[in-house]
């Protein structure tokens, strides 16, 4: 079964996370790569620029992209590979911040399942990026049962004007509070 955190972060809360995730020593590969691209390290010194990222704890799967506009990058196979898909709180064309998302596959389905399934450090991973972000977030009022963890900087940045608004069209806006 999959698992999501929905939030909202500022540039300065995405850097604080990944100082925190910095001793894991984790692979950090773009949502689209290249075929031949290697992975960087996910430290505090990664410039993060695309939409999307994955947080590897260990080899991944791959598959090329054979229509579209995408054609021949290479995309991870979250299902298949030890990853985290972070999927970062970006602006929109209005200047609302929208939500982001971690999303993570923890249990090994079908025939992956008799290889052991999922390393348990990807499972350990997931565990301290929640905990951190029950520790260091403010919780949003809920919007259709779904709560959503703000960042310290972008819930001073909504104190100051900023809009927090859900991913995707005509989300709702989020209050954060607490």
């Amino acid at each position: 079964m999959a698992h999501q955190i929905h939030f909202f972060m500022t540039p300065e809360d995405e850097l604080e996370l990944l100082r925190k995730l910095e001793p894991w020593k984790l692979d950090l590969y773009p949502e689209l790569t290249e075929a031949a691209s290697q992975p960087i390290l996910a430290d505090a010194s990664v410039q993060l620029d695309g939409p999307g990222y994955y947080f590897a704890v260990g080899d991944v799967q791959a598959y090329a992209i054979k229509r579209g506009k995408t054609r021949g990058m290479w995309k991870i196979d979250e299902v298949d590979s030890p990853v985290i898909y972070f999927e970062r709180s970006l602006p929109d064309e209005n200047g609302e911040l929208r939500a982001g998302k971690f999303w993570v596959e923890l249990e090994a389905s079908g025939d992956y399942a008799r290889t052991g399934g999922k390393p348990d450090r990807l499972r350990r991973l997931w565990l301290e990026i929640h905990g951190f972000l029950k520790v260091r977030y403010r919780k949003s009022k809920p919007t259709h049962g779904q709560g959503f963890y703000v960042g310290p900087h972008a819930a001073r940045a909504a104190q100051g004007g900023l809009v927090l608004r859900e991913a995707g069209r005509g989300g709702e806006t989020i209050e954060a509070y607490r």
